[in-house]
């Protein structure tokens, strides 16, 4: 018969910011029984003040069942037995612990194996995208003055932070690894081979912004395209800059706010450093690659077709899939720790119900605009008196 009441001790380590001036770390040695039919754990702990000891402390956490789809699987609380006016009274602390049960990590594994097969699949798609608007510019030699400069670093720039990344991990040591790892290195073999594949599409991306750059500086008769590209950059630089200035005083709030929230016990990383929060902002940039592009496009009002469909198309696609998944897995899979998602990863870009849905949405909305500028003129969308208006300015510019 098993057994229903268990003999367990516990040594509990936290943060605490008792004076919320400054801040100590504080232990608490802890014994008590844990109920396995209920799984409610009681115990009463001791804790080191000064010299003395305080050992009228009350631990009791709730264990969640498991099959719960939760991401905390403890959550209690810290109480002091002692009346207020006792100068070792303190006000209760909560407790959240997070992690996983076995079948959740087999579970885990097998998420991590499709995730990492995903990403394989959606950089090889990167690649082959890219190959396609090389092969679009040689049939359209007019298509690669029209190509937006901004938008091709953007697209570089997020193919060479993630192998900077990669490279700095490299470094790191092993045995810091805390997250499940797949039988057979399956889950080894494709983080190799999307690194490899990231470096190819790195150097196309970087061929085709040469291409690109080069057939504007060889052509004086293209003034007009750089003019442009100055105005779009123009109003994507600012935006850009407000985003991460916005990215870091979010940053700065969620901080201070967890200092000045109630002490709460955690055995999870809470919070994480600015420059993460800054990358998922350029993932961001990223998911709206096409604006560099569509803003060239209304200040040439050309119909030139710069990018190919499979091209712009395909990349958006890429961008609005890992949010498409990221929804469906908030929905069938237990939440895990960070470092064990290989796709739709929380550091590569902004994911949450309402990013979910924004993000593909304005992906989506850039790329229909895109596709209606090249058929219909890149500033299709305006008025047809400012069109015309534009239209006598540039004559009379030519025939002075």
């Amino acid at each position: 018969m098993k057994q229903r009441l268990i003999n367990v001790s516990y040594d509990i380590y936290y943060v605490g910011n008792w004076s919320l001036e400054s801040f100590h770390r504080r232990h608490i040695s802890a014994e008590g029984v844990y109920d396995a039919k209920t799984g409610s754990l009681c115990m009463i702990a001791c804790r080191e003040v000064n010299v003395s000891s305080d050992c009228e402390i009350l631990v009791t956490a709730q264990f969640s069942s498991l099959d719960a789809e939760v991401a905390q699987h403890v959550k209690g609380t810290i109480t002091s037995l002692r009346k207020k006016t006792d100068p070792l009274f303190f006000e209760t602390l909560d407790i959240a612990s997070y992690g996983m049960y076995i079948d959740q990590v087999d579970e885990s594994i097998w998420r991590m194996d499709l995730e990492s097969t995903m990403a394989l699949i959606s950089m090889t798609l990167a690649c082959i995208f890219i190959a396609v608007q090389l092969f679009h510019v040689k049939k359209v030699p007019e298509a690669l003055p029209a190509m937006s400069i901004t938008m091709l670093v953007v697209l570089a720039l997020g193919y060479m932070i993630p192998l900077v990344l990669n490279f700095e991990a490299l470094f790191k040591n092993s045995n810091k690894q805390t997250v499940p790892l797949s039988g057979g290195g399956w889950l080894e073999v494709n983080e190799v081979m999307v690194r490899i594949i990231t470096m190819i599409t790195f150097l196309l991306q970087l061929r085709l912004l040469q291409l690109a750059w080069s057939a504007r500086s060889v052509d004086a008769s293209k003034a007009e395209s750089w003019a442009a590209e100055r105005k779009a950059l123009w109003i994507c630089l600012p935006l850009y800059l407000i985003g991460g200035v916005i990215t870091w005083v979010v940053h700065m709030k969620f901080n201070h706010g967890q200092r000045m929230l109630r002490q709460v016990v955690h055995i999870k990383p809470v919070g994480h450093a600015f420059w993460e929060d800054l990358v998922s902002y350029g993932g961001l940039i990223l998911d709206g690659f096409l604006l560099p592009q569509v803003l060239l496009n209304v200040f040439l009002d050309s119909k030139v077709r710069a990018l190919s469909p499979g091209f712009y198309f395909g990349s958006t696609l890429i961008r609005a899939l890992p949010h498409v998944y990221d929804a469906f897995r908030t929905q069938h899979f237990v939440p895990s720790l960070r470092p064990s998602y290989m796709y739709a990863r929380p550091h590569d870009d902004l994911f949450s119900l309402a990013w979910d849905i924004v993000i593909p949405c304005g992906a989506i909305m850039l790329s229909a605009l895109l596709f209606f500028q090249q058929w219909l003129g890149g500033a299709f969308f305006l008025c047809s008196k400012n069109r015309k208006t534009r239209e006598y300015e540039m004559v009379s510019t030519v025939s002075s």
